[in-house]
């Protein structure tokens, strides 16, 4: 079973990546199961540090206290801990892939936003690493112009940015040009995930 995760700001098309992909590969036969990192989240479960956009979706917070960040941590490891055992049940469900919207990499990139300072976990280790990780890069000000845009403004998305980027060398990621057309993106993706026909 493969584990596919998208990750990037807040608006970058990350969702909609996804999906594209859970259709193509379940058009070909595979079994495929979506999963939401931020919606897995016991953080989000308890509603700690979260917040809806007017669009209703969840939004990520610009603020937290040194005691909702310490929560925060501590659901990490609660998560990491959880999603193991979510990837045995599916396993022996057969399933091919697990997609994933967003990561647990992008935890700790919030976790870092809040704190100010980079934030690599002890517990690092224990994490399930993809086998593709993706990075969807796209120019915050490009995501600011769009009708949804995220409403924490383009200070935070290229606060965000800039911890993204200086996380290139911890996390796994492949990046990803997301400032072109979506099939274009999801044709780039597809291609590096399924095995290459000799």
């Amino acid at each position: 079973m493969k584990i596919v995760s998208i990750s990037g700001l807040d608006g970058s098309g990350k969702s909609t990546q996804i999906h594209m992909l859970q259709k193509e590969l379940e058009n070909r036969g595979h079994k495929v199961f979506y999963f939401h990192a931020i919606t897995f989240s016991i953080a989000n479960i308890l509603n700690v540090g979260k917040k809806r956009s007017s669009s209703g979706k969840t939004a990520d917070i610009a603020h937290a206290s040194s005691f909702a960040i310490s929560l925060r941590k501590v659901a990490l490891l609660t998560d990491l801990i959880r999603f193991r055992f979510l990837v045995t049940r599916l396993s022996h469900q057969k399933y091919d892939y697990i997609l994933s919207d967003r990561y647990f990499f992008d935890m700790i990139v919030n976790i870092a936003y809040l704190s100010h300072k980079k934030y690599i976990p002890f517990f690092l280790h224990i994490m399930v690493m993809p086998t593709h990780a993706f990075f969807l890069s796209v120019d915050p000000e490009k995501i600011i112009e769009r009708e949804d845009a995220p409403t924490q403004g383009i200070f935070y998305l290229k606060e965000k940015n800039d911890i993204y980027i200086a996380y290139k060398n911890v996390f796994p990621f492949a990046m990803i040009n997301g400032d072109r057309d979506q099939s274009v993106i999801s044709t780039e993706i597809l291609s590096t995930i399924l095995p290459k026909k000799l």
